[in-house]
């Protein structure tokens, strides 16, 4: 009896000293206390609404003060179980991170685990914070072939950040565009880990990098969404509207209408070959398909072999493969559709999605193997492009460049392009933002054609143009200036 009290009078001694604390005060974090127990050590939380929120998925937060000789119990209350991961992750320095399961018990799931100290960070995954851009920024500082500029800025004053790689010393006249894009939904922020890994494959001296780097100009907006990537939202189906929905034009978010003008801008150059967008499904998901798979438009044509041509060279690079699943209809444009629409002649756009738990050869991702998997990622785009590609779907062939005149101009202008075979024209004029301002369509004989355009309409700028054909094939894209 004398031993039994003894431990108890401990237990109750410890419970005393222990003051759990949570704490939510720093970058990306995101919880509200429900529920601290000292005597039984535990905590339960909820996920916030951040912004536009509608859903509780995101949370991140600091708890201290526990008693570390017993289990602490961390409750996460959910609104819907498909939002709670499968596996949470904690880490006792914010850099390296485990993974935990966990079991629902009435309204919440319960993370049982005894940790080694008396402070613990826990998330619903690995935390991917906006400020470690600036940490890539610095480590890239110096590097000739990486330059980071600001492409926009986010609506609480944030810069989006722009990061070009590509080999300065080669000529850009005869490289084709790739572009990438990840974080348009904040909560998933283990694709930022990838894009990372990409990132870090294409500054480095890998023979392939080398490679694409003369062959290719990359543009990689790692953080879409920075604003809710900072504050700990969620961002999906956020209000007034997802960042993956709001690509048709006008667009309402700042960094999808530069990051669209940005794209236009860079196309008159250079041909738009690849697109990619790098997204997570939920973390709750359970469907073993989504592991890792990517968004296809069609099932046939040029651009779904050129995508299984892709999904090949990654798995020559991997050695685990790459699913593939049709897209679901929006309520709004996603990058990748919009992409695909405005950019005719581009290879292949799509996006990405990296699973929470395993990859499709049984491992556990883990923030190496987020990295690595980027790193494959740019290796597989390095062999796709080092192929020739077929980029015409039919028998239509350029025959010239057309040419806008004059250029600048006030009120008309002449253009001159030449097709193969006669169809019907769509001539398309599109301000910085890629809303469309000018549309018209015509009959076009074989050989030379010229047209004249009445433009009043049209205030002082500068503008973009693109000719497609009746079968979608774009003739030629273009920039002019109406000065008034």
């Amino acid at each position: 009896m004398r031993v039994i009290i003894t431990i108890l009078m401990f237990m109750i001694a410890a419970s005393l000293k222990a003051q759990i604390v949570i704490d939510t005060s720093f970058e990306g974090s995101n919880a509200r206390t429900l529920n601290i127990d000292n005597v039984n050590n535990s905590v339960k939380v909820e996920s916030v609404l951040k912004r536009g929120d509608i859903y509780n998925v995101v949370f991140y937060f600091k708890v201290s003060g526990f008693d570390s000789t017993r289990a602490l119990n961390i409750k996460v209350k959910y609104a819907q179980q498909y939002f709670l991961p499968i596996l949470a992750a904690y880490s006792y320095d914010k850099i390296t991170w485990y993974r935990i399961s966990g079991t629902i018990v009435g309204d919440s799931k319960e993370f049982v685990n005894m940790y080694n100290k008396r402070t613990v960070y826990f998330a619903h995954g690995y935390p991917y914070v906006y400020s470690r851009l600036n940490d890539l920024q610095n480590t890239y500082s110096g590097n000739p072939f990486v330059t980071v500029t600001n492409v926009s800025t986010s609506e609480l004053g944030r810069a989006v950040k722009l990061f070009k790689f590509t080999n300065p010393t080669v000529p850009d006249s005869g490289k084709v565009l790739v572009w990438i894009t990840g974080r348009n939904h904040a909560m998933e922020s283990h694709s930022n880990y990838v894009v990372e890994g990409l990132m870090n494959f294409l500054a480095s001296a890998d023979a392939k990098a080398d490679y694409l780097r003369s062959k290719a100009i990359v543009y990689i907006v790692p953080i879409m969404d920075v604003d809710m990537a900072a504050i700990g939202g969620t961002g999906k189906d956020q209000s007034p509207v997802d960042f993956n929905r709001d690509w048709d034009s006008p667009s309402y978010w700042s960094a999808v209408k530069d990051v669209k003008a940005m794209m236009i801008q860079t196309s008159v150059s250079n041909r738009f070959k690849i697109f990619i967008d790098s997204h997570d499904p939920f973390p709750g998901e359970t469907d073993t398909s989504a592991r890792l798979y990517m968004y296809s438009f069609t099932d046939t044509g040029r651009r779904s072999v050129n995508l299984n041509i892709f999904r090949n060279k990654l798995f020559a690079n991997g050695g685990y493969w790459f699913g593939r699943k049709p897209i679901y209809p929006t309520a709004g444009q996603t990058s990748s559709r919009w992409v695909d629409s405005m950019f005719t002649m581009i290879d292949f756009s799509t996006s990405i999605e990296t699973g929470w738990v395993n990859r499709t050869n049984g491992s556990e991702w883990s923030i190496y193997l987020y990295l690595k998997h980027g790193e494959v990622i740019g290796k597989g785009l390095s062999d796709y492009i080092s192929q020739s590609t077929p980029v015409i779907e039919n028998s239509e062939t350029i025959l010239n460049n057309s040419q806008i005149y004059p250029n600048p101009f006030v009120n008309s202008a002449k253009i001159n392009f030449s097709t193969s075979h006669q169809s019907d024209i769509t001539f398309s004029a599109y301000d910085v933002t890629g809303r469309e301002l000018y549309k018209e369509t015509f009959n076009s004989r074989a050989g030379n054609n010229t047209y004249s355009f009445d433009f009043k309409t049209l205030s002082t700028g500068i503008y973009y143009y693109r000719i497609i054909n009746d079968a979608g094939i774009l003739l030629n894209n273009g920039k002019f200036v109406v000065l008034k």
